[in-house]
Parts: structure tokens; C-alpha cells; sequence
């Protein structure tokens, strides 16, 4: 039987950086992953807000080769008409600026280079091991069970994902509620050169994000584009109770969200290089399960950690940040001697006043603000349908802005319902 002092179950952001952190600090670390490489088994890509990065590594973005497609300096929030579509688009030169705001990401770049930072450190990384379950004696974690063999620790972090079988097993969370859960789709797209620089007005290494609703149309969910160094990740997420209430194929979803002649612009010329599909996180502050005990701590999707507030759909910086936390509050644990869940307990502690924490609780409400239908079928219609209407010339008298509205929310939503959810945003968005 092997013995270490922190044991990591999975590579992904928060695995590695949970490794890095107690490698840093000074203790003996393994990190198991299930792939037969680090980064194999996770899907494309998506944003990462660097402060993490930088908060954690340094000058990430002054390396050879940085572990990041492009950084952000354009978010657009799209809405989707049947044939129309309307955009917020917001530009700041200060989003160029090194460590930047927000980059886009491969998966599968970023997690070799996050397990290379462990390595570095001095952890140890095994590939290709699947965790079957926790080695236990009264009730205390020890270790995990891989197949035959047992492999023991002092501190054992489990960063397994969100569909995380180990906190399961373990009675931290039941099974999750399908109104807890998003099932996404993300494709690839590859661009001729050029062309993805001239279609999105980028220079260097700028990237764009859109978000969209609209599509699909009265299903709570929404989409997603945005720029790699040659290519376009695009993608839908649908609640995954909605998707089955509805009766949704979340594929066809995809393709009808392609075929809108908005999105056909924005894509034409690529070829598909890559299909992924993933859960995702929803029930935000009280989807968080117990993240401690006598030997263990759980961290990134594992523990639910994943924001979306509208604009910000946020999981690998809370990844990475809460798995820095739990790497370092591991590695005080085996220091002093003391593993039980009274000292460990301050890895909830510590979450409380990082970020993480504090801004799950700040918007502990997004969840039931955005099982909104209106906000997938109405508004978007009503939208693209009123400034269509102001934008167009007949000769004609539509009225003054105010009738010209009305006109567009009857039958769809009335007035008060658009000031209540309005007010509603405001306070929990």
C-alpha cells in the first residue's frame, strides 16, 4: 500500500491547482486522473477570467507558449428574433491590458499546462487511474480505492467533477435535480485563415463572446460563440428539466441554432473539428454540498461551484480558486499533524472570504430568476419586434415610443410584468 500525504482525485483546474498549492507548501502530492492523459477527457474550452491565474502563477501571460487562445476585449450579448437579431456590444481597450479580464480557453492546453505548473512544484501526477471509492476507517477518509489497489493519504481532495461519484458515495449530496443541472453541446469550428480576424474586427490576439437568448425559442437556456486563435467554439446549454418537459433533442437544438441567419453569417466557410457535450452546474448557492470531513475536502465542480449571472457564466476561475484553497488548507492540516474536520474546517472558512463563496451568496437568487420563461420567448421576441418597428419607415404614424411598445408585448407580456422583471434583475443579477 502507498501512502502521501495530500492525494487529488482528477486533473482539471481545480485538481492541479489544489496539487500546485500543497506541492508549493512544501508537502508530498499525488494527483490521479482517469484519462489516459491529462486534458483527454474534458471537453473544448470556454472563458477563463484570469485573476486566478495571475493570483496564483504570476505573469502567465508573459510565458512562451501561454496557456490561452485569445483574450476577451468584446462581450456581446445577443437576442434572437425567428429572422432578426439585436446586440449589446460592449468594447474597452483596458480588457487588452495584461493580465487582461478574460480569456478564451482549450481545455485541453490549459490542463496540461495547469498539471505541468504541479509538476513543477514537485507533485506527482498518474494518469489512466480510475478511483472507484474512498478508503475509509470510522467514518475518516484515508485514501482512495482504485481497482485492487489501495493508495492511502492524509488529506484526500476530491476534484472529480459535477458528476462527482465520490462525494455521492460519501453522503456529502444526494442525486441532483434536474432543475439543478444544464446539459451543454459545444462544437468546433474551424475558420479558413483570415477570416476570423476580418468577420470579428479582431487585431493580434483580441477574441469577442456572444451570448444569446432567443434560441431555443420559450426553453429555459441559452447560447454561446466565441473566438479561439483559428477557430469559433459555439455552443448551446438547455436546463436539463426544461430540455425534457419540452421534449428537446439538445443536437437539433444546436443545428437550429446554426441555421439562424445571423449565426450562418458568423460561421460560414468553417467545418466542424470537434463535438463535445457536458453537465453543468445551475442551482448555484444551494447546490453547494458539505465540502469537509475527517481527511477530505472537496473542491471546483465537484463541490457545484459555477456561477451564471447573465453575463458571466463562471466555473474555472471558482475552480482554481477554490482548489488553490483546499490545496493550501490540506497541506497546513498534514503540517501540524491534525487532519480532522475541525481543522480542515477552515477550508469553509477561507471560502467564505474569497471570492467563491461571496459571490455564490451574492447571487444565491440567479437560479429562480432565470426559470423566467418570459425571458427565453417574450422578451427577445418583443425586442427584436420593437426595434424593428422603430427602425422602419412607411410614411406611416406608429405612435409614440410608449404605444410602439405596447403594441409589442400584447399577447406576450403585459407591462407590469416587464417593470417586475426588470426590478427583479436588478436585484438579483
Amino acid at each position: 500500500m502507498e501512502r502521501f500525504q495530500v492525494l487529488v482525485v482528477g486533473g482539471g483546474p481545480a485538481g492541479s491547482a489544489a496539487a500546485y498549492a500543497a506541492a508549493k507548501a512544501g508537502v508530498q502530492v499525488l494527483l490521479l486522473e482517469r484519462g489516459h492523459e491529462v486534458g483527454s477527457k474534458t471537453v473544448s474550452g470556454g472563458l477563463l477570467y484570469t485573476h486566478v491565474l495571475r493570483d496564483l502563477y504570476g505573469d502567465f501571460w508573459a510565458e512562451e507558449d501561454p496557456p490561452f487562445e485569445r483574450w476577451i476585449s468584446r462581450y456581446v450579448l445577443g437576442f434572437l428574433g425567428d429572422s432578426s437579431a439585436t446586440l449589446v456590444d460592449h468594447y474597452n481597450t483596458s480588457f487588452g491590458e495584461p493580465p487582461y479580464n478574460s480569456v478564451s480557453v482549450l481545455r485541453n492546453k490549459l490542463d496540461k499546462w495547469l498539471a505541468q505548473k504541479a509538476q513543477e512544484a514537485g507533485a506527482m501526477i498518474v494518469t489512466g487511474t480510475r478511483v472507484d471509492d474512498l478508503l475509509e476507517e470510522n467514518g475518516r477518509v484515508k485514501g482512495i480505492i482504485s481497482g485492487g489497489d489501495q493508495i492511502e493519504a492524509d488529506v484526500t481532495v476530491v476534484c472529480d467533477g459535477i458528476n462527482s461519484l465520490l462525494t455521492k458515495k460519501k453522503g456529502f449530496r444526494s442525486e441532483w435535480a434536474g432543475s439543478t443541472l444544464g446539459i451543454g453541446v459545444k462544437q468546433v469550428i474551424e475558420l479558413p485563415t483570415g477570416k476570423l480576424e476580418e468577420r470579428f474586427l479582431l487585431s493580434g490576439l483580441e477574441g469577442v463572446e456572444y451570448t444569446f437568448l432567443g434560441r431555443p425559442k420559450g426553453v429555459e437556456g441559452g447560447a454561446f460563440l466565441y473566438t479561439n486563435k483559428q477557430s469559433l467554439s459555439l455552443g448551446v446549454i438547455l436546463n436539463m428539466q426544461s430540455a425534457v418537459e419540452n421534449n428537446l433533442d439538445i443536437s437539433m437544438v444546436t443545428e437550429d441554432f446554426k441555421s439562424h441567419p445571423f449565426i450562418e453569417k458568423l460561421i460560414a466557410e468553417g467545418t466542424l473539428v470537434e463535438y463535445s457535450a457536458c453537465l453543468v452546474a445551475e442551482g448555484g448557492l444551494d447546490m453547494v454540498p458539505r465540502l469537509f470531513g475527517d481527511g477530505f475536502l472537496v473542491a471546483g465542480s465537484a463541490a457545484g461551484f459555477v456561477l451564471n449571472n447573465g453575463f458571466n457564466l463562471r466555473g474555472m476561475d471558482f475552480a482554481v480558486g477554490s482548489g488553490r484553497i483546499a490545496g493550501e488548507v490540506a497541506a497546513k492540516a498534514v503540517k501540524t499533524g491534525d487532519t480532522s474536520s475541525r481543522v480542515l474546517g477552515e477550508y469553509t472558512h477561507l471560502l467564505e472570504n474569497s471570492f467563491v463563496l461571496k459571490h455564490l451568496r451574492r447571487y444565491k437568487n440567479y437560479p429562480k430568476f432565470f426559470a423566467n420563461r418570459r425571458l427565453y420567448d417574450a422578451y427577445p421576441e418583443v425586442i427584436n419586434s420593437f426595434l424593428h418597428e422603430m427602425y422602419s419607415v412607411d410614411g406611416g404614424d406608429r405612435g409614440h415610443l410608449l404605444s410602439v411598445l405596447r403594441r409589442n408585448l400584447e399577447g406576450k407580456a403585459s407591462l407590469y410584468s416587464l417593470i417586475k422583471d426588470a426590478w427583479d434583475a436588478a436585484r438579483n443579477l
